[in-house]
């Protein structure tokens, strides 16, 4: 199997069996199902034979037997792509990780998960020791006694429902761990200091933020500029700074920093001044969360997006990456039109996640905090 499948950050399973045992009617029933709950399915079908796409004699036949490297053909309603093995990676890659999750027909001698289908008559069409069998699908027959030994699901090929909640199930259960970042690294401009240092009933907005990331979040980190003074907050010298790399990016490029220090991580983020968010609003979104998109973000009125108050899946590297490279800056243009999971936020909520960015709408903040407190 090819090796760049290990670094596909969008889950996948193999079905593996041999010819005829029913792989593809049942990776049918799959996909609908999925495409019921509104899932977005990747299909790749690995043939061990040579396959055509063309007929000979054909203008795109003629065209790759003359020397062309990649042959596109379209029509109003379809497209298809022809290409040798070193385009192969590239265009799987930028394709399949768009969807929420991948089945693969295949691949039975990977070492990668996968469910593995008997024959008629019950017999492994692998060696019971291969690495990565999730599951067994039987016709009715199961020979083999040392299938006790795997401790793994036996379904019956027609146990539709039952196969689809284990796949489900599977996929859903590769989320990533998450990691919290609280972006310090503004400029501040308008607000004339460093707005990570505004306080509010005597703590920082900052160090409210780490507590709040630290009740969801595994570890909590700084995202910040290198040039940052932040002596200011060295009583929290145990969470640890993360300097961007990629210089005047904004919060682009921080978030890019922190995906490719810890590229197996979700991150949940969130910026310094925003001093009304609430606990209950990380609490929403986590519950909301659905780890087989790119992330999961707030929404108000209008498709208007909050990328400030969010989780970013691992998988959103590669179109974060690209948008950097295309100078593209605006997370929130970045992500509307990808498919992330979307919650919308509550009338009720919505001075919840304003901005503070002046001297003048810092100290009706901080006034409008102290009487929040005085009521309680």
């Amino acid at each position: 199997m090819d090796v760049y499948w290990e670094q596909f950050k969008t889950p996948f399973l193999c079905f593996a069996g041999f010819s005829g045992v029913g792989k593809t009617t049942l990776l049918e029933d799959l996909i609908k199902r999925f495409s019921a709950e509104d899932f977005s399915v990747g299909y790749y079908k690995h043939d061990s034979h040579r396959f055509s796409v063309d007929k000979e004699g054909k203008d795109t036949y003629r065209a790759k037997h003359a020397g062309a490297g990649i042959i596109a053909i379209n029509d109003p309603s379809h497209f298809a792509l022809v290409g040798d093995n070193d385009f192969k990676q590239w265009t799987i890659t930028h394709s399949l990780e768009q969807c929420d999750c991948i089945l693969i027909e295949g691949y039975k001698q990977s070492p990668f998960n996968k469910v593995v289908f008997l024959d008629a008559e019950g017999a492994l069409p692998i060696p019971i020791e291969t690495p990565g069998i999730k599951a067994i699908v039987h016709q009715g027959v199961v020979r083999e006694k040392e299938l006790d030994q795997l401790q793994v699901p036996l379904f019956h090929r027609d146990d539709l429902q039952s196969i689809y909640e284990f796949v489900r199930n599977h996929f859903k259960s590769c989320a990533s761990p998450i990691y919290g970042a609280v972006f310090v690294g503004g400029q501040s401009k308008r607000m004339g200091k460093p707005k990570f240092s505004l306080s509010y009933n005597g703590i920082s907005e900052t160090e409210r933020m780490v507590q709040v990331l630290g009740k969801f979040c595994d570890k909590v980190v700084f995202s910040s500029r290198s040039d940052l003074d932040m002596d200011t907050l060295a009583h929290l010298s145990s969470v640890e700074r993360i300097n961007d790399d990629h210089i005047g990016l904004g919060p682009v490029g921080g978030l890019a920093t922190l995906m490719s220090r810890y590229p197996d991580k979700a991150w949940m983020i969130t910026a310094c001044d925003m001093p009304f968010l609430e606990e209950k609003n990380f609490e929403a979104i986590l519950k909301a969360r659905d780890p087989l998109r790119y992330g999961t973000f707030f929404t108000q009125k209008e498709r208007q997006v909050e990328p400030m108050c969010a989780i970013y899946e691992p998988k959103f590297i590669l179109p974060l990456f690209e948008a950097m490279s295309r100078r593209e800056l605006s997370p929130s243009r970045i992500i509307r039109d990808l498919p992330f999971k979307q919650v919308q936020i509550p009338d009720a909520d919505r001075y919840n996640f304003m901005n503070i960015n002046t001297p003048e709408e810092y100290e009706v903040a901080r006034t409008k905090r102290e009487q929040e407190k005085q009521a309680l």
